[in-house]
């Protein structure tokens, strides 16, 4: 007796260590496109505190649970802040708008991410559309400067962001042709 649908959910979950790999990499190679160190460490300290904080309430521990609201509304000052302190320290004026927009790319992609595997109607819907807006500005944005200083190495984070999304929406639609999935 086997598990229906196993391979399918095994591809879903595939995808979203392919999707996060993508995330990854696309956050190493972001030191290239900042070329300031320390600008670089803040964007890489905003991205790692979402991703820890999603982890948290992925595994629903009790005090990040019983606190939801408070934690989102401190985490949200305190980013920002972050984006203030790293938008002063920026040496080069050009430097504060790329620093602004990859962070806030890179938050797109771990929201992105975190809702990759959602059976919500309104989840699955932003896990696209975000994907979608994450992986048209890596393309338009990323992929333009990295090409000029690492050649095709700048592909690679798109590549991973292409097949993890693909992975998993093909997965779902087979499943969903399966009858073995059905969004709430």
């Amino acid at each position: 007796m086997s598990i229906k649908g196993k391979w399918e959910m095994s591809f879903r979950v595939l995808g979203m260590i392919l999707f996060l790999f993508g995330i990854i990499f696309n956050l190493v190679l972001d030191f290239y496109v900042l070329r300031d160190t320390l600008i670089y460490l803040l964007s890489v300290v905003i991205i790692g505190f979402q991703f820890a904080l999603i982890l948290g309430f992925k595994f629903e521990l009790e005090f990040l649970t019983e606190n939801r609201l408070t934690i989102l509304i401190v985490t949200i000052v305190a980013l920002i802040n972050i984006l203030i302190i790293g938008s002063i320290l920026s040496s080069m004026p050009s430097t504060i708008l790329i620093f602004l927009f990859l962070t806030l790319s890179n938050s797109l992609g771990i929201i992105s991410w975190n809702f990759s595997l959602s059976f919500y109607k309104k989840k699955k819907i932003i896990f696209i559309v975000g994907s979608l807006a994450y992986t048209s500005t890596s393309i338009f944005f990323r992929f333009l400067i990295l090409m000029k200083t690492l050649g095709f190495i700048g592909l690679f984070p798109i590549i991973f962001i292409s097949a993890g999304i693909g992975t998993i929406l093909t997965a779902e639609i087979l499943l969903i042709k399966k009858a073995l999935l059905k969004y709430i």
